[in-house]
């Protein structure tokens, strides 16, 4: 006869290697579209001084164009390059003098050992290493920890909860959203200490032996201040919960020999947040009191909250007693300790983490994820979705959870006091997740320890095989919804079209790349919306201004004065104090409208208004960039001004009519092009009337050749930018009049160096190529003739057979 029990554990022992196929499956899709997505376009062409001075550019496209993934391979590059084993400042934002960075350090330590060790094992150099693990570092960590605890929860509470916990590891959603291909974030490795500074509480308060049981909650102290120093907002409430579950923990041990050792808990957490803040920070950053990061305060108010938890079981196992003068003093000084968080809080007048950010309005990291300030907000949003139940199903944990606590007579205290223990962070979770969504992340983090501990229970129940069944179905109901949320929708070969954040992404990459080429070896500094400051840096070595990290809050506020300005001239003295040399404006990123709003309420009246209406300042000149050809894409734009030395009023005039041209806006070429009889003696003024006129086929254009011709034979033309004598060029040839041309392009070429190439606008850059091979002329150097190949796009390359 067979034994249902050795048939039962055989069957779960599978739930863990279906849980590692799934976790294989979902992250090898994910990769390969990243793949194909990299390959748009085409490859890159050689890098510039200005894109991190190397001979590769970056390709990766972000899922879901998350910000802060940047951020994360930006400074693991540059603690890498420099020999840094921490990032304290970068010179990339908040230019020129960049800011103080806050970020911890080991989800950095993290990225950077996966890109060390495949550099070593591949040829490939250590800046592409690090996108690679950008790719897989997180799957690889998903996996490391879903094996580890797998392994741990199957020694100390059985095959049952290991099989569940693993079942929970690969499929909980959000939980396993956060661990992505391609979108390096620290909030996984927040979540894997979260649960494993709750696992060994847990395991050691089963233990009837008080030394390996002190040894345990020794343990969870350390992990749980390793978890504070990747990340405050995400562990704290893992803690406070820990606190309140001491007490309601006292009262089921009732009777029971020996008590929890909280004071071994909170004092390994104590000494530990002191030794990470000392690493993290230590010598320069020690006297910040910035609460969104590892401090000394935390291990402070742990101490507190330990003798607080210690004193408080003890009154409830043993009964009131009467306190002495000691007493009273170690309770004041506790609550004192306690308090003095809050204190720091106030008194710095900072929410620290409880402050809320974009991140924290996030639900998941999915390219398609929930957004919102709250989740009520949520909720009137996009209703009761299939998102939604995925992510609050498993609550379903608690019912078993609170059953089992309800029932003192069929399960002793032993197994219940860990499920009292796992109970208080679940609910603490969620308050949090109420008023963040992105900490329903937290709360799986504190189920899976919950579920965990109701599983061990329920697995000493008779009949087997039913609670097997039971918890196979239970298991299917509230993982089920969230492996389909999972589970990458669409083909990975891109045959349905690209997404939105993929469009975006790949315009961008190719944005910076064009701008790294004509800001040539000096580079450019934008002031940009912060999601395009932080893919012009990543892509092209392009320095910035503002970004939504909170350390950045100088290059922000940097950002608003410059666009909320008043008059020109109270922009011009900002951007030359921090060094800016373009502004860009993209069509669908309405930041820049923000940054205004933020400054003075609304955009009409500022800086950025006179921008929208082309009413730009002498010292600004428009530089054409034409976007991809992307599906999807079509009627977007993005407005490139160059902060140039002061031009002349006619000046100004013209080259913004030769930019709506070779923008086609022909209308506002058009409309501006009234300002340029205003100035009939001037030469470029009267050129951009000619090429308006051809550009809009206007029959009387002919008249407006003949002045310029007839100002071309008088000479005046030597005293034009080597730019406009370019178009002029060009013109004459477009005119049939190419004995004129040919001597010009000819003086043209002679003088041409790369700082005169990179004035051009491509289509001029492209005629004058075209122009160039039509007469078989040659440019008087053979750098300079690839430099002007190389700021070509490949298809005009192509065009010209280069």
């Amino acid at each position: 006869m067979s034994n249902p029990t050795w048939i039962s554990r055989r069957a779960w022992l599978a739930v863990p290697l279906l849980a590692l196929a799934f976790m294989v499956a979902t992250t090898a899709r994910r990769a390969v579209r990243l793949s194909h997505l990299e390959a748009v376009a085409g490859a890159p062409a050689p890098a510039v001084a200005g894109s991190h001075g190397l001979a590769w550019q970056p390709r990766l496209i972000i899922p879901g164009h998350h910000n802060e993934s940047y951020e994360w391979l930006d400074q693991t590059y540059q603690m890498l390059a420099k020999g840094e084993w921490r990032v304290r400042t970068v010179d990339y934002e908040n230019a020129p003098g960049g800011h103080d960075v806050f970020s911890p350090s080991p989800y950095r330590w993290w990225l950077g050992l996966v890109a060390y060790l495949h550099s070593g094992f591949t040829p490939m150099p250590l800046r592409p290493s690090v996108e690679w693990a950008a790719v897989y570092a997180d799957p690889i960590l998903l996996l490391l920890f879903g094996i580890a605890t797998t392994l741990f929860v199957a020694w100390r509470f059985g095959i049952l909860a290991a099989a569940l916990s693993s079942a929970a590891t690969a499929t909980l959603f959000p939980f396993a959203a956060e661990f992505l291909p391609g979108v390096p974030d620290d909030g996984g490795l927040a979540l894997i200490l979260a649960i494993w500074s709750l696992l060994p509480l847990l395991a050691g308060a089963g233990e009837s032996d008080e030394k390996l049981r002190r040894r345990w909650f020794g343990a969870g102290g350390v992990i749980g201040a390793l978890g504070l120093w990747v990340n405050v907002p995400h562990e704290l409430p893992i803690l406070i919960g820990l606190g309140l579950s001491g007490v309601a923990a006292a009262r089921m041990s009732r009777g029971t020999p020996g008590s929890l050792p909280w004071r071994a808990w909170s004092q390994a957490g104590a000494a530990s947040c002191l030794v990470a803040y000392v690493i993290e920070f230590f010598p320069s950053h020690m006297a910040s009191w910035e609460l969104r990061v590892i401090h000394p305060v935390f291990g402070v108010a742990w101490l507190g909250a330990g003798e607080i938890i210690v004193r408080t079981a003890s009154a409830i196992q043993n009964g009131r007693s009467r306190a002495g003068w000691r007493g009273v003093v170690v309770w004041i000084l506790a609550v004192a300790a306690l308090a003095s968080v809050p204190a720091a809080l106030w008194f710095g007048k900072n929410l620290g983490f409880l402050a809320l950010d974009l991140p924290s309005m996030r639900l998941s990291l999915l390219p398609s994820g929930a957004s919102a300030a709250n989740l009520w907000a949520w909720l009137l949003q996009n209703g009761f979705t299939a998102t939604v139940y995925a992510t609050v199903l498993p609550l379903l944990v608690l019912v078993p959870a609170v059953a089992i606590l309800s029932m003192p007579r069929l399960f002793p205290a032993n197994l219940r006091i860990p499920i009292a223990l796992a109970l208080g962070p679940v609910l603490v979770a969620v308050l949090f997740a109420v008023r963040q969504i992105s900490w329903w992340n937290g709360v799986d983090a504190a189920l899976l320890a919950l579920l965990v501990v109701t599983a061990a229970a329920a697995s000493t129940l008779p009949r087997q095989g039913l609670v097997a069944s039971v918890s196979a179905a239970a298991a299917l109901l509230f993982l089920l919804p969230g492996a389909m949320q999972l589970w990458p929708s669409g083909k990975t070969d891109l045959s349905d079209g690209l997404t939105e954040t993929e469009v975006v992404g790949l315009v961008e990459r190719d944005m910076a790349y064009w701008l790294a080429k004509h800001a040539g070896p000096v580079g450019a500094t934008v002031l940009a919306p912060p999601n395009e400051t932080a893919t012009l840096y990543y892509y092209g070595g392009i320095r910035g201004l503002a970004s939504f990290g909170w350390d950045n809050r100088d290059g922000f506020q940097a950002a608003v004065r410059i666009v909320s300005a008043t008059t020109p001239e109270e922009a011009q003295e900002l951007i030359g104090i921090h060094g800016v040399t373009h502004l860009i404006i993209p069509h669908w990123d309405p930041f820049m409208d923000a940054y205004a709003q933020i400054g003075e309420g609304q955009v009409e009246g500022t800086f950025l208004a006179r921008l929208h209406q082309w009413n730009l300042p002498p010292w600004l000149k428009p530089v054409p960039y034409l976007l991809p050809t992307i599906g999807g894409f079509e009627g977007q734009s993005v407005d490139i001004l160059e902060v140039v030395d002061e031009q002349d009023d006619a000046t100004a005039a013209s080259r913004l009519v030769q930019y709506f041209i070779d923008m086609a806006q022909l209308d506002l070429a058009t409309k501006a092009g009234v300002r340029l009889r205003r100035f009939p003696a001037d030469l470029g003024a009267l050129l951009a009337r000619t090429q308006l006129e051809i550009a809009t086929e206007n029959p009387d254009y002919t008249q407006t050749l003949d002045l310029l011709l007839k100002r071309v034979a008088s000479g005046s033309d030597r005293a034009l930018p080597w730019d406009q004598r370019v178009n002029l060029s060009i013109v004459m040839a477009q005119t049939h009049h190419v004995d004129l041309a040919i001597p010009r392009v000819k003086q043209c070429l002679e003088e041409a160096d790369e700082d005169n190439l990179r004035s051009l606008s491509t289509n001029s850059l492209y005629r004058l190529q075209y122009l160039r091979k039509g007469l078989g002329l040659q440019f008087k150097d053979p750098k300079i003739a690839a430099a002007a190949a190389d700021l070509l796009p490949a298809d005009l390359r192509g065009r010209l057979g280069e």
